[in-house]
């Protein structure tokens, strides 16, 4: 017999694709640590950054107002944002395929079911995991010299110096949080879907 999500299913699948969506865009943009330096308002992120210092032809520093990435994998300033940036790549990967599939399992019949939505729960334990660890250790790369130029000497691994936390890390945690919720949801309702008849399988 054909299964379909029930209301709290689609609910799961709701909270699943918003999930994905706040890590990946929290991950994306560079607002992560906001900084001034010469009263020009400097953005960090893991990837990307916005109005930073750029040497000319003639050996100058000066500084560029514009957002972009670094131009390469290996000009991102610590170890650990090397890694943040690898874990949660990863994580917002599993997160997205899971939203993904929990959105066609709206629309088609028979993808839904207790072993799938059991994996998927454990796929956004597994991606949360890793974007919590993310968290933990993207502060150890405070120590940098880029990050110090921006927030001071006085910065230094979890001390964030003259800087704050921007918007970004906070919008990237609640989707982290979010995934955890997620993960236990599903297996909420899967294991009370078996007492249940085949009409109201999650």
């Amino acid at each position: 017999m054909p299964k379909v999500l029930t209301a709290t299913g689609q609910f799961w699948v709701f909270l699943s694709t918003v999930s994905a969506l706040l890590c990946s865009t929290g991950f994306f943009l560079p607002y992560w640590i906001q900084g001034n330096v010469y009263n020009l308002t400097v953005h960090l992120g893991v990837f990307r950054r916005c109005n930073f210092l750029v040497k000319r032809e003639n050996g100058l520093s000066v500084f560029k107002e514009a957002c972009g990435r670094y131009a390469s994998f290996q000009d991102i300033p610590s170890e650990a944002w090397k890694a943040c940036a690898v874990m949660i790549g990863i994580g917002c990967g599993f997160l997205l395929l899971v939203a993904f599939t929990g959105m066609f399992s709206c629309c088609f019949k028979d993808i839904a079911s207790r072993s799938s939505t059991r994996v998927g729960g454990t796929v956004q334990f597994l991606a949360g995991f890793l974007l919590a660890v993310s968290c933990g250790i993207y502060p150890s790369g405070w120590g940098s010299v880029e990050f110090q130029q921006v927030c001071g000497n006085e910065a230094n691994l979890y001390k964030l110096g003259h800087c704050k936390l921007g918007w970004a890390f906070f919008v990237f945690a609640s989707g982290t949080g979010l995934a955890f919720i997620c993960a236990a949801l599903s297996m909420r309702d899967l294991s009370k879907s078996e007492h249940l008849s085949s009409r109201t399988n999650f």
